[in-house]
């Protein structure tokens, strides 16, 4: 049957009806359907948003775990930096301490001293170009501690430079007006510092400082004394102002 037929079977004014119905069911379908694909728009732009919302939350909780961690970090580089100044600051105390405790075992103590005579604590320091300070302590370490005397030998050691590729060895001794005038005299019981200033030889690199002296008790001879101690050992870092 045709829509013709059908028309005229029915009517035009049951005909009008029956295409309004139809609109409406078609009208309904349509919203249903559209509220449908709405509603399901919205449940996932709702499910998105809080996926968002969680990962964004996790996100923050990780960058402040991290910048947590990397504060602690630092934090424990500049405590460990400081452990390691503090260490090294009491070590270094902690020798000075022992080296003054062997100077006073020697002077109190000499049973703990194998001679009788003793040079501590050799430093030299420099004043300007070839100008130098030499420092130490003489002392004594006999239990039984009676005036001694004598002079000290000193003598430097090292390599001078002669022409452009020649080193000759170089030895020069106190006594010599162009390093130290005279040997140095001592006289003392327990102990005696030495400051002296010396100039060192154009063109020469030193590689030991010596020492050596006969000691006495009044006229009578008690003992020799030799000592050396390498150049880079003896001379100080510190750079003396001249006065």
């Amino acid at each position: 049957m045709t829509i013709d037929q059908l028309k005229s079977a029915i009517g035009n004014h049951k005909w009008s009806l029956v295409m309004a119905l139809v609109m409406m069911l078609m009208i309904g379908f349509g919203y249903q359907t559209a509220r449908y694909f709405d509603e399901g728009n919205s449940k996932k732009v709702r499910g998105q948003q809080e996926t968002i919302s969680v990962l964004s939350l996790e996100n923050n909780q990780l960058t402040t775990k991290v910048n947590q961690l990397e504060v602690a970090l630092e934090l424990a580089k500049l405590e460990k930096e400081k452990i390691t100044t503090v260490v090294s600051e009491q070590r270094k105390e902690l020798e000075a301490q022992q080296e003054l405790l062997t100077f006073y075992e020697r002077v109190m103590a000499p049973e703990k001293a194998e001679n009788g005579f003793v040079i501590e604590g050799v430093e030299v320091f420099k004043l300007a170009d070839n100008r130098y300070q030499l420092r130490m302590v003489l002392l004594q370490s006999r239990k039984q501690k009676a005036v001694i005397n004598g002079a000290l030998k000193v003598s430097l050691v090292g390599k001078k430079k002669v022409g452009q590729k020649n080193d000759k060895e170089f030895v020069i001794s106190s006594g010599n007006p162009a390093f130290i005038e005279q040997d140095i005299k001592y006289r003392f019981r327990f102990f005696q510092a030495v400051n002296i200033a010396f100039q060192l030889p154009e063109n020469v690199t030193p590689e030991s400082i010596s020492f050596t002296t006969a000691f006495y008790q009044y006229k009578t001879k008690k003992g020799n004394y030799e000592l050396s101690i390498p150049w880079d050992e003896a001379l100080s870092t510190v750079v003396e102002s001249q006065k």
